[in-house]
């Protein structure tokens, strides 16, 4: 009987979600740049095709499996990329998902030489859905364990128009950029009659790139990076702070996730998520691969089983070194 009253709560708790939902996140979060920025839309030297998969604590039961593939597409005048991109989102014992679908433009205008801007719109379409046959319902309880609920005030499934921008300013080593997601605030209740407008997405990414072999930075191969990423939505908010060591086909790199000191979600809280493991290689044909693994210190602890997150990146076609190619120095990863 215990085990019923907590499916109850759940159902309870699924009604309620949406009120404080946030979007999926990645820790290779510059590995999915057409969901990171719109703006990085066609960063590429021509064509470029992206599989992310990330699992979130799977010492739990149910967590978070996250799906997402991407197409971009760059001008040969350099000026204008196009892309395409899918990203679905499933967690908990009631398989509560989000599935999204959105084309991107992005438009690059060079400042000089040596500086640029690049805006970026994206127009998408959400459905949320849960798994309602999970689901026990007090009438349910009440009705010698009835296999059908006569609750009315919930829907399987809602789905809804969702715009993005974003914009970013960049030079041969640094870059700084902002996309705002939801801008029309689509309605995304499960409740018949609920009202949960989606709170609008900031994303806010920079860092420096630098050599570490005493060369130029063009006919540098082994590089350091430092960047950070700030996200927030609705009351929620996070910082990633980090640093890359690029040598060749090689990457490491080292990420905090987390608000220590800064904000506290309850007394005796403290905002620490995550430390971030990444190791990448890529390939003398432009394909990189990507794996990395989030420590769990928050007081989930590690028997939440932490997070692994795999990426695999192709662009093409493979670079000239005859032909003059600049893009946004952040990481690929």
């Amino acid at each position: 009987m215990k085990q019923r009253y907590l499916h109850v709560l759940a159902a309870l708790a699924l009604a309620s979600a949406t009120l404080r939902a946030q979007d999926p996140q990645l820790s290779q979060f510059y590995a999915a740049p057409l969901y990171l920025n719109p703006a990085l839309t066609g960063n590429t030297v021509q064509e470029r095709a992206i599989l992310n998969y990330r699992t979130q604590w799977n010492g739990l039961p149910k967590g978070y499996d996250t799906y997402a593939m991407s197409y971009d597409h760059r001008t040969e005048n350099m000026h204008h990329g196009y892309g395409i991109m899918a990203m679905r989102d499933q967690a908990g014992t009631h398989n509560l998902a989000f599935t999204h679908v959105a084309v991107n433009y992005a438009y690059e205008a060079p400042i000089d030489r040596r500086r640029s801007v690049r805006f970026g719109l994206k127009l998408g379409y959400t459905m949320r859905d849960y798994d309602p046959s999970s689901v026990v319902f007090a009438d349910q309880i009440i009705r010698d364990n009835a296999a059908t609920s006569i609750e009315s005030s919930m829907i399987e499934r809602n789905s809804y128009f969702d715009m993005g921008a974003g914009g970013m300013y960049y030079t041969e080593q640094f870059w700084i950029g902002t996309s705002l997601s939801h801008l029309n605030r689509p309605q995304q209740s499960l409740m018949n009659d609920g009202e949960a407008r989606l709170p609008i997405r900031t994303s806010t990414h920079t860092g420096y790139r630098m050599p570490i072999d005493g060369k130029k930075m063009r006919r540098s191969t082994s590089f350091a990076t430092i960047a950070a990423h700030y996200k927030s939505q609705g009351k929620w908010d996070q910082l990633d702070v980090g640093a890359y060591i690029t040598h060749k086909d090689i990457t490491g790199g080292l990420w905090y996730r987390g608000l220590p000191g800064l904000k506290k979600y309850a007394p005796g809280y403290p905002n620490d998520d995550a430390i971030v493991l990444l190791v990448g290689y890529e390939t003398n044909k432009q394909l990189r691969i990507v794996y990395s693994y989030d420590v769990t210190i928050s007081w989930l602890g590690t028997k939440s089983g932490g997070a692994h997150e795999v990426s695999i990146i192709f662009e093409w076609p493979k670079r000239s070194p005859a032909k003059k190619f600049r893009a946004v120095p952040c990481p690929k990863f």
